[in-house]
């Protein structure tokens, strides 16, 4: 379980990603170091870096300063490489089901590969003015919420009662500390917090929105000044001294600052209504039609 519940959990979807870019059980990558090894199975470096290239720049630059997360990406990969090579030691592959899906797997790749190909967007789309004439259209979508930046350091809570009350008696102390004249609480929290991110960054977990904090976080954090300490407060594992270091205000966040993720989101819609299009296209040009009698004998056998 996660030490830090400070904010509502997310789905990561990287590591369904990381399993497809794999390099095939056996396969040597001429002077190509090896990250991570469990018995015949490993992960390489330049599987790794391909991996990271195919990320958006924001979601690269976000792993790439997450080495814990980084680290349990390569060991699901690792995990997925060792199963592999036991069902390719069985002829797993051969059996007609699983060759059924791995021709559809193939297949798929093959027409989201070449539909991106035929429906890219012209060079200059979208243009600055056209981004500009979007952020004008719809300034609800680019006002930010209230943000606050926080620090925090963490003491586990968990098991008996009587490690529940030393772990409370820890945090009053460290709140204590960390009240103190001329304390530094960076440097309590890489002393002392155990949660390992957000300790070896001095306790700084970044800008929070309102409403993704846990209730019990969020009614804390409020209730602080810019640079007060709050007491300890308990979440579902542990327990938080909160720092609130700033606060920034609701407001239309500026063209400048959305204007790159604005023109990648509109080349990607761009592309999604293109490749809608070709297909209809396609399905119209070969006067597709579907043979009823046929579907529900279809439907008849499978049910």
């Amino acid at each position: 379980m996660r030490k830090l519940i400070f904010v509502v959990p997310r789905a990561i979807a990287g590591a369904a990603l990381f399993s497809v870019l794999a390099v095939a059980p056996g396969t040597v990558v001429a002077a190509d170091k090896i990250v991570a090894q469990s018995g015949k199975a490993s992960v390489t470096q330049a599987e790794l870096e391909t991996f990271l290239r195919a990320l958006d720049a924001p979601s690269r630059a976000r792993l790439a300063a997450d080495k814990p997360t980084l680290e349990r990406l390569v060991q699901s990969r690792l995990a997925q490489k060792s199963v592999l090579a036991e069902a390719e030691s069985k002829g797993w592959a051969r059996r007609p089901e699983v060759a059924a899906m791995v021709l559809d797997a193939e297949q798929s790749v093959i027409v989201r590969s070449y539909l991106e190909s035929v429906t890219q967007p012209p060079q200059g789309y979208p243009s600055d003015t056209e981004i500009k004439a979007v952020y004008d259209a719809s300034p609800a979508a680019f006002t930010a919420p209230k943000l606050y930046h926080v620090a925090q350091i963490y003491v586990a809570a968990e098991g008996d009662e009587a490690a529940r009350a030393n772990a409370r008696k820890e945090a009053e102390s460290i709140a204590r500390q960390a009240r103190g004249a001329g304390a530094d609480f960076a440097a309590l929290a890489r002393a002392r917090s155990q949660e390992p991110r957000s300790a070896a960054n001095g306790g700084d977990t970044g800008w929070l929105p309102e409403t993704e904090m846990l209730p019990e976080i969020r009614a804390a954090v409020v209730a602080l000044k810019p640079g007060a300490v709050s007491e300890p407060v308990r979440s579902p594992t542990g327990l938080h001294v909160l720092k609130l270091i700033a606060v920034r205000e609701a407001g239309l966040r500026p063209l400048d600052e959305v204007r790159e993720p604005l023109r990648a989101k509109l080349r990607q819609q761009y592309q999604s209504d293109a490749a809608q299009a070709y297909l209809k296209q396609q399905t119209a040009a070969s006067a597709a039609s579907v043979d009823q009698s046929a579907l529900d004998s279809v439907i008849s056998a499978v049910r």
